[in-house]
Protein backbone atom coordinates (compact mmCIF):
# COMPACT_ATOMS: atom_id res chain seq x y z
CA UNK A 1 0.00 0.00 0.00
CA UNK A 2 1.30 3.45 -0.94
CA UNK A 3 0.11 6.92 0.01
CA UNK A 4 -0.24 9.10 -3.07
CA UNK A 5 -0.70 12.53 -1.47
CA UNK A 6 1.10 14.00 1.55
CA UNK A 7 -0.28 17.12 3.30
CA UNK A 8 2.04 20.06 3.85
CA UNK A 9 3.62 20.31 7.29
CA UNK A 10 3.80 16.55 7.91
CA UNK A 11 7.20 15.39 6.63
CA UNK A 12 6.78 11.82 7.97
CA UNK A 13 3.22 11.46 6.64
CA UNK A 14 3.94 9.01 3.82
CA UNK A 15 6.23 6.79 5.88
CA UNK A 16 3.81 6.74 8.82
CA UNK A 17 0.71 6.04 6.75
CA UNK A 18 2.41 3.34 4.66
CA UNK A 19 3.56 1.59 7.82
CA UNK A 20 0.16 1.83 9.54
CA UNK A 21 -1.69 0.77 6.41
CA UNK A 22 0.53 -2.28 6.08
CA UNK A 23 -0.15 -3.25 9.69
CA UNK A 24 -3.89 -2.93 9.05
CA UNK A 25 -3.90 -4.99 5.86
CA UNK A 26 -1.71 -7.61 7.55
CA UNK A 27 -4.37 -7.86 10.24
CA UNK A 28 -7.06 -8.45 7.62
CA UNK A 29 -4.99 -11.16 5.92
CA UNK A 30 -4.36 -12.86 9.26
CA UNK A 31 -8.03 -12.84 10.24
CA UNK A 32 -9.08 -14.00 6.75
CA UNK A 33 -6.74 -16.97 7.09
CA UNK A 34 -7.98 -17.75 10.59
CA UNK A 35 -11.59 -17.50 9.40
CA UNK A 36 -10.93 -19.94 6.58
CA UNK A 37 -9.47 -22.46 9.02
CA UNK A 38 -12.38 -21.96 11.42
CA UNK A 39 -14.88 -22.49 8.61
CA UNK A 40 -13.24 -25.74 7.56
CA UNK A 41 -11.77 -24.33 4.34
CA UNK A 42 -8.22 -24.26 3.03
CA UNK A 43 -6.34 -21.62 5.01
CA UNK A 44 -5.55 -19.61 1.85
CA UNK A 45 -9.12 -19.68 0.50
CA UNK A 46 -9.71 -15.98 1.15
CA UNK A 47 -6.17 -14.63 1.18
CA UNK A 48 -5.42 -15.86 -2.35
CA UNK A 49 -8.43 -13.90 -3.54
CA UNK A 50 -7.26 -10.82 -1.60
CA UNK A 51 -3.84 -10.63 -3.25
CA UNK A 52 -3.50 -7.39 -5.27
CA UNK A 53 -6.99 -6.36 -4.23
CA UNK A 54 -8.03 -2.66 -4.17
CA UNK A 55 -7.55 -2.31 -0.42
CA UNK A 56 -8.27 1.19 0.88
CA UNK A 57 -6.89 2.92 3.97
CA UNK A 58 -9.41 5.66 4.69
CA UNK A 59 -8.66 7.76 7.80
CA UNK A 60 -11.18 10.50 8.57
CA UNK A 61 -11.08 13.51 10.86
CA UNK A 62 -13.99 15.52 12.31
CA UNK A 63 -13.63 18.81 14.21
CA UNK A 64 -16.14 18.23 17.02
CA UNK A 65 -16.50 21.97 17.67
CA UNK A 66 -18.27 22.30 14.32
CA UNK A 67 -20.99 19.74 14.96
CA UNK A 68 -23.85 19.10 17.35
CA UNK A 69 -25.28 16.03 19.03
CA UNK A 70 -27.05 13.69 16.66
CA UNK A 71 -24.71 14.31 13.73
CA UNK A 72 -23.88 11.13 11.82
CA UNK A 73 -20.19 11.22 10.90
CA UNK A 74 -20.04 7.86 9.17
CA UNK A 75 -23.15 5.99 8.16
CA UNK A 76 -24.39 4.01 5.19
CA UNK A 77 -27.93 4.97 4.24
CA UNK A 78 -30.42 4.65 1.43
CA UNK A 79 -33.36 6.99 1.95
CA UNK A 80 -33.79 7.87 5.61
CA UNK A 81 -33.24 4.87 7.86
CA UNK A 82 -32.30 1.90 5.68
CA UNK A 83 -28.75 0.89 6.52
CA UNK A 84 -26.46 -0.93 4.14
CA UNK A 85 -23.22 -2.68 4.91
CA UNK A 86 -19.64 -2.33 3.74
CA UNK A 87 -19.40 -4.12 0.39
CA UNK A 88 -15.78 -5.26 0.79
CA UNK A 89 -14.42 -8.42 2.44
CA UNK A 90 -13.24 -7.28 5.87
CA UNK A 91 -13.27 -3.82 7.46
CA UNK A 92 -10.73 -3.11 10.18
CA UNK A 93 -10.98 -0.18 12.61
CA UNK A 94 -8.30 1.35 14.79
CA UNK A 95 -9.29 2.84 18.15
CA UNK A 96 -10.49 6.44 17.96
CA UNK A 97 -9.69 9.00 20.65
CA UNK A 98 -13.41 9.72 20.97
CA UNK A 99 -16.47 7.42 21.36
CA UNK A 100 -19.44 7.28 18.99
CA UNK A 101 -18.98 3.98 17.12
CA UNK A 102 -22.03 1.72 16.95
CA UNK A 103 -22.50 -1.70 15.38
CA UNK A 104 -25.40 -4.07 14.79
CA UNK A 105 -25.41 -7.66 16.00
CA UNK A 106 -26.83 -10.48 13.91
CA UNK A 107 -29.95 -10.29 16.08
CA UNK A 108 -30.54 -6.72 14.94
CA UNK A 109 -29.47 -5.24 18.28
CA UNK A 110 -27.52 -1.98 17.99
CA UNK A 111 -24.64 -1.70 20.45
CA UNK A 112 -22.10 0.92 21.49
CA UNK A 113 -18.62 -0.31 20.52
CA UNK A 114 -15.58 0.34 22.71
CA UNK A 115 -12.26 -0.82 21.27
CA UNK A 116 -9.70 -1.62 24.02
CA UNK A 117 -6.29 0.01 23.91
CA UNK A 118 -3.90 -1.89 21.66
CA UNK A 119 -6.71 -3.69 19.83
CA UNK A 120 -8.35 -3.48 16.41
CA UNK A 121 -11.97 -4.15 15.47
CA UNK A 122 -12.90 -6.18 12.39
CA UNK A 123 -16.24 -6.59 10.65
CA UNK A 124 -17.26 -8.75 7.74
CA UNK A 125 -18.43 -7.12 4.52
CA UNK A 126 -20.76 -8.12 1.70
CA UNK A 127 -18.01 -9.99 -0.18
CA UNK A 128 -17.53 -12.26 2.83
CA UNK A 129 -21.27 -12.87 3.00
CA UNK A 130 -21.44 -13.82 -0.68
CA UNK A 131 -18.48 -16.21 -0.49
CA UNK A 132 -19.98 -17.99 2.52
CA UNK A 133 -23.49 -18.07 1.04
CA UNK A 134 -24.86 -16.01 3.91
CA UNK A 135 -23.36 -18.20 6.65
CA UNK A 136 -21.35 -15.13 7.72
CA UNK A 137 -23.45 -12.01 7.30
CA UNK A 138 -22.09 -8.55 6.57
CA UNK A 139 -21.70 -6.13 9.45
CA UNK A 140 -23.30 -2.73 9.90
CA UNK A 141 -21.78 0.26 11.66
CA UNK A 142 -22.01 4.02 11.97
CA UNK A 143 -20.43 6.86 13.96
CA UNK A 144 -22.67 9.38 15.74
CA UNK A 145 -22.08 12.49 17.85
CA UNK A 146 -23.59 11.33 21.16
CA UNK A 147 -23.70 12.65 24.74
CA UNK A 148 -20.53 10.65 25.44
CA UNK A 149 -18.81 12.35 22.51
CA UNK A 150 -19.91 15.76 23.86
CA UNK A 151 -18.46 15.00 27.30
CA UNK A 152 -15.20 13.71 25.81
CA UNK A 153 -14.92 16.80 23.61
CA UNK A 154 -15.45 19.17 26.56
CA UNK A 155 -12.85 17.30 28.59
CA UNK A 156 -10.34 17.46 25.72
CA UNK A 157 -10.80 21.22 25.43
CA UNK A 158 -10.38 21.67 29.19
CA UNK A 159 -7.15 19.67 29.08
CA UNK A 160 -5.81 21.60 26.10
CA UNK A 161 -6.13 18.73 23.64
CA UNK A 162 -7.35 19.07 20.06
CA UNK A 163 -11.08 18.14 19.89
CA UNK A 164 -10.87 16.25 16.63
CA UNK A 165 -12.33 12.77 16.26
CA UNK A 166 -9.87 10.85 14.09
CA UNK A 167 -10.92 7.46 12.76
CA UNK A 168 -8.52 5.03 11.12
CA UNK A 169 -10.29 2.45 8.99
CA UNK A 170 -9.09 0.11 6.26
CA UNK A 171 -11.30 -1.73 3.79
CA UNK A 172 -9.79 -4.97 2.48
CA UNK A 173 -11.13 -6.29 -0.82
CA UNK A 174 -11.25 -9.33 -3.04
CA UNK A 175 -9.25 -8.84 -6.26
CA UNK A 176 -11.39 -7.45 -9.08
CA UNK A 177 -11.04 -10.42 -11.45
CA UNK A 178 -12.28 -12.93 -8.86
CA UNK A 179 -15.82 -14.27 -9.27
CA UNK A 180 -17.92 -13.63 -6.17
CA UNK A 181 -20.18 -16.59 -5.47
CA UNK A 182 -20.75 -19.12 -2.68
CA UNK A 183 -17.74 -21.43 -2.42
CA UNK A 184 -17.10 -24.97 -1.20
CA UNK A 185 -19.59 -26.34 1.28
CA UNK A 186 -21.43 -23.00 1.23
CA UNK A 187 -22.41 -23.41 -2.43
CA UNK A 188 -25.80 -24.91 -1.63
CA UNK A 189 -28.68 -24.66 -4.13
CA UNK A 190 -30.36 -22.09 -1.88
CA UNK A 191 -27.20 -19.99 -1.55
CA UNK A 192 -26.45 -20.08 -5.27
CA UNK A 193 -30.00 -18.97 -5.98
CA UNK A 194 -29.67 -16.02 -3.60
CA UNK A 195 -26.12 -14.99 -4.54
CA UNK A 196 -25.65 -14.88 -8.30
CA UNK A 197 -22.05 -14.97 -9.64
CA UNK A 198 -20.54 -11.54 -10.23
CA UNK A 199 -16.98 -10.31 -10.68
CA UNK A 200 -15.66 -8.50 -7.63
CA UNK A 201 -14.93 -5.43 -9.76
CA UNK A 202 -18.46 -5.33 -11.15
CA UNK A 203 -19.90 -5.81 -7.68
CA UNK A 204 -17.79 -2.92 -6.38
CA UNK A 205 -18.91 -0.60 -9.18
CA UNK A 206 -22.57 -1.46 -8.61
CA UNK A 207 -22.23 -0.67 -4.92
CA UNK A 208 -20.37 2.60 -5.58
CA UNK A 209 -23.10 3.68 -7.97
CA UNK A 210 -25.76 2.89 -5.36
CA UNK A 211 -24.08 5.17 -2.79
CA UNK A 212 -23.43 7.89 -5.40
CA UNK A 213 -19.63 7.48 -5.41
CA UNK A 214 -19.43 6.41 -9.06
CA UNK A 215 -21.14 7.59 -12.22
Amino acid sequence: MKVRHSPDGFPAWTETMDKWGQHMINGCFTVAEMAAIGLGLNRSTFTKKMERGPHLLAPTGSDLTRYKKGTVFAGFHYGTNLLISDFNLLTIHGKSRFPGLFAWLRTGERINVSVPEGHLLLQSGKQFEILTGGYVTCGYHEVIYTDLVEKAKDKAIQEGRIPWRVSSTLFSHIRGDVMLEPIGKFATPEAKKQYKPILAHDHMMEELKDIKLAA
